[in-house]
Formats: structure tokens, sequence, C-alpha cells
């Protein structure tokens, strides 16, 4: 596992699961099921199609929680004088297939309770067997690659690239991180 800093607030990790890791994961998003992503904005909880068109799966897992924080916990860094405590044990899977993306935004952050928030986007690059899908910030572009984690600030505007070939999958969460 090797970080790799793109930009202040954004960085990588390479290697972070094995492809049969990654294949496990698909395997048991696509058992479950997935349906259609609907958004929380502004604009009220299903804003439409006009920001993404992709497919997602939430699921909550305290036990990959903390399995997933023991082995990126020394990969991420305090906040201003926010410690790093964990990982939202809600998780989404998300799919997307030719034609599908998601447009620029924010993530919002997931408040716990009084003393966890979180400030960090946690994406693990489940495959990389596609066209397009990359991850866009304004000056920074990521190129997903197999079992790779990537790591950015909620607040950062991005985007995931219209997938041209394939199918995408990405799994998703949260740091959490304490307020006081």
């Amino acid at each position: 596992m090797i970080p790799i800093t793109h930009a202040p607030h954004i960085w990588s990790i390479t290697d972070f699961y094995t492809p049969g890791e990654c294949a496990a994961f698909i395997e048991r998003s696509e058992t479950i099921g997935y349906s259609e992503a609907g958004i929380v904005a502004e604009r009220g909880a299903n804003a439409g199609k006009v920001v993404r068109n992709n497919s997602r799966l939430l699921f909550t897992d305290e036990l990959l929680a903390a399995q997933l924080w023991e082995k990126i916990k020394a990969y991420v860094q305090p906040h201003g004088s926010r410690q790093p405590v964990g990982l939202n044990e809600l998780f989404r899977f998300y799919k997307y297939g030719p034609g599908q993306s998601f447009k620029k935004h924010t993530d919002q952050s997931f408040v716990r309770n009084e003393q966890e928030a979180s400030f960090y986007t946690l994406l693990i690059y489940l495959n990389d067997d596609f066209t397009g899908g990359d991850t866009r910030f304004d000056d920074v572009v990521i190129k997903p690659a197999l079992g790779s984690a990537l790591i950015f600030l909620h607040s950062l505007e991005h985007a995931g690239s219209t997938v041209k070939k394939g199918v995408k999958y990405v799994l998703r969460t949260d740091i959490m991180f304490r307020l006081k």
C-alpha cells in the first residue's frame, strides 16, 4: 500500500484491497441487489436524475467499519484539532453502467452525535475494467484503479465522469472525527 497525495485534502492509497477482496465485495453487492440512487440535497431527498443516474446499495456493517478502520487509520491525519476515530458503519455500494455519472457535487457530513461527525469521504474502487468513470476535482483527475482507496474532504466539489463502456463498482463510507 502506497499513499499518494494529489492535492491538499485529496490522497489515494494503491493496492488497498486485493483483486479477490474486490471481487468478493462486488459479488456481495450483486447478491443483495441495487436500486436507483436518490440524492439528498437542499432541493429535497430526490432532486432527480439531473445530478446522478447510477445505482446504489446502502448497508450497515459495524464489523466491516472496524476492520477497514484498522487497515486505513495510519493514513488518516487529524482535521484541524479534530482527531479521526473510525468509520461510518453505513456503507454505500455504487454501480455505474454505460452512460451513467454523478455530476459535480459535495458530500454531506454524517453527524453521529454531539461528539462525532465525518469530514472526509472514503471511496474504494472495486474494479477498473471499464472506460470513463474518472473522479474529477477542479484541478485533479483520479483514474480508478482496482483495489485503490481515495480519501478527500467532503466539501471539495467533485464528479464521477460518465462511464463509456463496462460497469464501475465503488464502495463508499465516511471517516469520523471527534468534535470535542
